[in-house]
């Protein structure tokens, strides 16, 4: 495998190169996309056409350079850390006239040169915003020949006024239309050029299921496969994995996320406050959004932008320190609800060690414990919740113990956290728990709290501090969330991304600001795009046939036969629906009738042969009020989709009749050809706006040309 040069500081000064861009925090699509347009670039293969100096130096291949501005997603780091030598990625202050010295120089003006002048062509993937640059912005007015916008968000728009190429397709992923114009011109791929490019198709369409996803992606996937992609290599860095960081806040978001249910939409909302930034929070709004059976969910992190350094130090407090120390060894990055559940929902969740908390086993404590002072009060509890959980009586919690109390309150903890929770608890390191250090544990935590109490109430007594607030929104596929788009919805944050999948990052002069942003944000979700759903009424058949009470199996199948129907409501006098009619009934009772006929027609061959009197004549057949469905799910015109999918979810019916508002008259019926059409899945399923099932006004030629037939049928009689 050929290995890349590694990036060379001292260029010659003024020599010509080139710099493609990732956005902040760049995930596969980004950084594939932006190794392969390097990688054209490097070759002298442009899009842009400059008809003067086609010869020139600076339009033929130049060394390009790969720049991520502001690091990358934990799960391409983990990527990098194997394969960044295999790329021509280099830091920004690397670049030839941008280290820190150089921008100085020319910002005071005591350069006699450009320092800058080597640069020539910038390129900026998976993004079209100057805030999506971060610190790298600074690059594009030094752009000699422009700056190349590559991009798949179509909607999205560019505040780059620097930009003299845009090339923006409907696609996937970015790395599909960069792997495109490396297989038109026969660029020839190293397996590890190959194995991001399928890693940026597969990250961005999500391994081909996403409903943006188009065939170009499919067969670059495909290319990229040829090309020597790794599968191995796609296996495991494909799926993305949370480190400590993102479990915390996995597990934080689940335990007080809120939901609100409109027109069958459930959006959930989860606002967390964090002691800094924390990457790789997209992949834990997707997890979140598959946990939590929402439609829609958003996730809000605030955190000091400043805040940085944690303070401490001193003689005052060392004591105490000390004994925080050992508690922190099992903590995770600090995150914390700002708007949490009901507390009757919070108070659901488990302690960490059941039977520690107050009152857990007060009912085994007798009174007389208050004698000693509640310091023995609180000893004598401890020592019968110790007693409880030490099931051999060898007074020691084995490690075994603890796991199984932990499991009887259904906490989940990995076994790293759960060997850090041991060790700081277990001070003298010999494997099992004293009763002291029992008790020393359990006051720590409560000192812990009383702290943490202590500080909740002088933060709300002291003036905000500037926060930033982030927010990432995911979507799950269907029709009932069509109308939703995040893009637009963070667009007055200067977010942006996918309808389905979005991000925005909001400045906060006070962090007590986030839950009145948080909800203007639903709210104005609610009022413009769920508000939006397609009622039964916008697509049910009307008019529609339908039945009387009074009409027999062979007047029913006549009517399924001319009109071409597969079930019918039964209505009365006064059009209220009283039943439903299918094939199914229409068989059972043409079979009972078949079995009736023969019986008469036995009867009447019996009484031949005995001479006697022929039976009675009467009339075999039977009203459809004696055999049809009297229980039938009825549908008002005003539900939406997602409700009337969900009734033939739990009636397991394929059919369902229409009627009015608060009444049974019936206006229409829908079918499940009828929901197919609508979610527009394939395109022979022809879609009208209204009514876009065939109606029987639709229908009349077909049905005036059986009527002209029925002459000719033959009956049987």
């Amino acid at each position: 495998m050929e290995e890349q040069p590694p990036p060379r500081v001292n260029e010659k000064k003024g020599a010509p190169y080139n710099v493609v861009c990732t956005h902040i925090t760049a995930d596969f699509d980004t950084l594939a996309s932006a190794i392969g347009l390097a990688k054209l670039w490097s070759l002298g293969l442009y899009d842009e056409v400059h008809d003067d100096d086609d010869d020139s130096i600076v339009n033929g291949p130049l060394p390009t350079y790969v720049v991520l501005p502001r690091g990358a997603h934990p799960d391409v780091q983990r990527f990098l850390s194997l394969h960044k030598h295999l790329f021509p990625i280099r830091s920004m202050k690397s670049l030839p006239g941008f280290s820190d010295s150089e921008l100085k120089k020319a910002k005071n003006n005591n350069d006699s040169g450009d320092p800058n002048e080597g640069l020539q062509r910038v390129g900026l993937v998976d993004a079209q915003r100057r805030d999506r640059l971060g610190p790298a912005d600074v690059l594009l007015p030094h752009a000699k020949l422009g700056v190349t916008i590559v991009d798949h968000h179509v909607d999205a728009e560019s505040d780059i006024p620097e930009a003299n190429n845009y090339i923006v397709e409907n696609v996937g992923s970015v790395s599909t239309m960069i792997a495109e114009r490396l297989k038109k011109r026969n660029v020839e791929m190293t397996e590890a050029e190959a194995t991001i490019l399928a890693l940026g198709i597969h990250s961005d369409t999500g391994s081909l299921v996403y409903d943006s996803t188009t065939p170009k992606d499919a067969s670059m996937l495909g290319w990229a496969m040829e090309m020597g992609a790794s599968q191995a290599a796609i296996a495991e860095h494909a799926k993305p994995t949370l480190s400590d960081e993102q479990q915390g806040v996995l597990t934080q978001a689940l335990v007080n996320f809120n939901t609100t249910t409109v027109h069958g939409v459930t959006i959930a909302t989860v606002l967390l406050s964090a002691d800094g930034f924390i990457p790789g929070l997209a992949t834990v709004t997707k997890d979140a959004l598959d946990l939590s059976s929402s439609d829609v969910f958003l996730l809000a992190v605030c955190y000091e932008a400043t805040r940085g350094a944690k303070g401490g130090g001193g003689k005052k407090g060392k004591q105490n320190g000390q004994s925080n120390d050992r508690l922190q060894k099992a903590q995770r990055k600090t995150v914390k609800a700002l708007a949490g559940r009901d507390p009757e929902l919070a108070s659901s969740v488990p302690q960490l060690l059941p039977g520690v908390d107050a009152g857990s086993v007060s009912n085994m404590i007798n009174s007389e414990s208050w004698k000693g002072g509640e310091i023995a009060f609180t000893r004598q509890r401890l020592a019968a919740t110790f007693a409880f959980y030490d099931t051999d009586r060898s007074g020691y919690l084995e490690k075994e113990e603890i796991r199984q109390a932990l499991q009887s309150a259904a906490f989940v903890i990995t076994e790293e956290n759960f060997d850090s929770l041991i060790a700081s608890i277990d001070t003298d390191g010999d494997g099992k728990i004293a009763f002291e250090e029992f008790v020393n544990f359990y006051t720590d935590m409560e000192e812990r709290k009383k702290w943490d109490s202590i500080r909740a109430e002088m933060e709300e007594k002291l003036p905000g501090t500037p926060s930033t607030m982030t927010i990432i929104g995911r979507v799950k596929a269907g029709v009932n969330v069509r109308n939703v788009n995040l893009n637009r919805l963070f667009q007055q944050f200067n977010g942006g991304g996918h309808p389905k999948a979005a991000s925005a990052t909001a400045k906060l002069d006070n962090e007590s600001e986030a839950e009145a942003v948080l909800q203007g944000l639903v709210d104005e979700l609610i009022e413009t795009s769920l508000d939006q759903q397609l009622r039964v009424g916008d697509f049910m058949q009307s008019p529609v046939l339908s039945a009387k009470p009074t009409m027999t199996e062979k007047q029913i199948e006549d009517l399924f036969i001319r009109y071409d129907v597969r079930a019918l409501p039964v209505v009365d006098d006064d059009n209220e629906v009283i039943g439903l009619v299918s094939y199914k009934e229409v068989s059972a009772a043409k079979m009972r009738l078949i079995n009736k006929q023969e019986k008469r027609l036995r009867q009447i061959e019996k009484a031949v042969a005995d001479g006697r009197k022929l039976p009675e004549d009467r009339p075999l057949e039977s009203a459809v009020k004696g055999w049809m469905k009297q229980k039938v799910q009825l549908a008002e015109a005003s539900l939406t989709m997602a409700e009337v999918e969900q009734l033939l979810l739990e009636t397991d019916v394929g059919y369902v009749p229409v009627v009015a508002e608060g009444t049974k008259q019936l206006v229409g019926m829908v079918t499940r050809t009828d929901l197919l059409r609508q979610h527009r899945y394939y395109s022979s399923l022809h879609y009208h706006n209204k009514g876009f099932s065939d109606s029987i006004a639709a229908r009349k030629p077909i049905i005036e040309l059986r009527k002209r037939l029925k002459k000719f049928d033959v009956e049987n009689e």
